[in-house]
């Protein structure tokens, strides 16, 4: 029904070229074949190591049951000139959110969930609440399709200086509150895969690192995967890079079932021979077919415009049905792509932030099929032309008006004021103990109505205890309803370093600017 808010050294260029090639050597079924589809990526793929765009690339290809091509390119670690490998451990950031989902069919299946009962049944003395619908109906199955009404949610721990990591159960107990119904529209929430992270522990009895080890990791080979929860030991992992390729340091995560495992190209591969149902031999299936079906086909009736299923997000690309989900954080990016109709499928890993990883599995979809080839270069060029800058703010006579509200977050709460004016000017203030507005804030961008929740980005209102940053926006996402506003309001680091929500709810208190 709705989409919420929201989705770097001199002299070191020729060793970089030397190894921009560097093959894993598994996988040389074209070789043999006397041909090389992918010669031309390759290519490319160097290119961008030698021109310094990505220190390194590393990825694998699934086709009919077998691993076809799996090669690395550039620097694991620049500073240690470490080339990288097929069997490098790279950070695959929300490609975790997959594996999850996985671990938790694994329980379905074996009886022990209901993926259709309130995520309350299984969840310890942290529950969660509801400002909007009723907790009942946030399951496990909205939970996992991001259609159980939680907010938007992140926070990485890197270290001193940084947020520190609370216990997940305190992470649910703050945050956990229903901002919109559920059911009633699709908001992205890393908070929902830690509250299935949880689920895995309280059900299984085993840290969630450990049941994924032994229930998904293990069974499926994959011997290089794992939960991190501390720095990769040993020296064959990426160091993460920003745009200008300085290090980014290791981060932990509040929600490590959303975000936090580190794996390799060719484990990604393993991976994606049980989601088309084409394990090796040496391979133990831990889902039945219509488990793995369901994964990738069962969205969210009530929610029209999400396309995402249960840990997969699924559409039409080029002419061919793909089940997909990427991974985006400072420092890496990641995507798994699979083509089931063709039992094709890639894995790509990188440990820099200036190419788009889904480009590459389109490379490789493209070199393999002459249809996707063909519908990829009718289409524009890099996804199109850069978007226009946003018209003018024209708010919907629904939203017009002064509304007096109070955000609340896990410590106090913060009484309000929001303006919408018709002509488009926003203004938000805090009220004092007597009811009088404090300095009126102005939005730092233009505000946006989609699909009946209006997001605008302001300068500081409030901060809790757990927020440490110097500076912070808020962000509030409020959903238009019959002369009330409600939904969330996100501190949000000025490093992009968390986004802790709290909940906001706004009652008209003038008329007379809508007239």
């Amino acid at each position: 029904m709705r989409n919420r808010i929201f989705s770097r050294p001199s002299g070191l260029l020729m060793t970089v070229g030397l190894l921009a090639l560097h093959t894993a050597g598994a996988g040389k079924a074209y070789a043999q074949a006397g041909s090389d589809p992918f010669r031309e990526i390759k290519d490319k793929i160097a290119r961008l190591v030698e021109d310094r765009k990505i220190p390194s690339l590393s990825l694998a290809v699934v086709r009919e049951g077998a691993i076809v091509w799996e090669e690395a390119f550039g620097m694991a670690n620049l500073e240690k000139k470490m080339p990288a490998t097929s069997e490098t451990l790279y950070p695959i950031a929300s490609v975790t959110k997959p594996f999850t989902a996985t671990g938790l069919m694994i329980l379905v299946e074996r009886g022990l969930v209901d993926l259709d009962k309130s995520a309350d049944a299984y969840l310890g003395k942290a529950k969660l609440k509801a400002i909007e619908g009723d907790v009942s109906d946030a399951t496990l199955r909205r939970i996992l399709r991001h259609t159980a009404g939680l907010p938007m949610y992140w926070s990485f721990d890197s270290g001193p200086g940084s947020r520190r990591r609370p216990p997940l159960e305190t992470t649910i107990e703050r945050y956990g509150r229903l901002v919109a119904k559920p059911g009633e529209g699709f908001n992205y929430s890393n908070l929902g895969y830690a509250v299935l992270e949880s689920i895995i522990e309280q059900v299984s009895g085993k840290p969630y690192p450990e049941f994924m080890a032994a229930e998904v990791f293990a069974p499926l080979g994959l011997k290089r995967t794992l939960v991190a929860t501390a720095p990769p030991e040993g020296p064959d992992f990426a160091e993460k890079y920003g745009p200008a390729l300085a290090p980014v340091p290791f981060c932990d995560h509040d929600t490590r079932g959303a975000g936090a495992i580190y794996s390799t190209a060719h484990d990604l591969a393993l991976f994606c021979l049980l989601h088309l149902g084409r394990l090796q031999p040496d391979q133990r299936a831990v889902l039945k077919p219509e488990s793995i079906r369901a994964m990738r086909t069962s969205r969210d009736p009530d929610v029209r415009s999400s396309s995402y299923c249960l840990g997969w997000e699924t559409g039409q690309r080029c002419g061919y049905s793909i089940v997909t989900h990427g991974g985006v954080m400072d420092g890496c990016r990641a995507h798994l792509a699979l083509i089931p109709s063709e039992g094709l499928a890639a894995a790509v890993l990188i440990n820099g932030e200036n190419v788009r990883s889904i480009e590459v599995c389109d490379w490789i979809f493209a070199a393999l099929l002459p249809e996707y080839a063909r519908n990829l270069r009718a289409a524009p060029p890099g996804g199109g032309p850069p978007p226009p800058p946003p018209p003018a703010f024209r708010p919907p006579a629904a939203l017009v008006g002064t509304w007096t509200g109070v955000i609340k977050t896990h410590e106090e709460e913060i009484p309000v004021r929001l303006v919408v004016e018709s002509a488009g000017r926003v203004e938000l203030a805090a009220l004092d103990a007597a009811g009088a507005p404090g300095k009126a804030l102005t939005p730092l961008k233009t505000p946006a109505v989609n699909r009946d929740v209006f997001i605008a980005h302001f300068p500081q209102v409030f901060s809790t205890s757990d927020a440490p940053a110097a500076g912070h926006r808020i962000v509030l996402g409020l959903t238009i309803r019959q002369s009330r506003l409600s939904g969330e309001a996100n501190l949000i680091a000025s490093d992009m370093s968390y986004s802790l929500p709290s909940t906001i709810e706004f009652k008209r208190t003038d008329e007379h600017l809508k007239r």
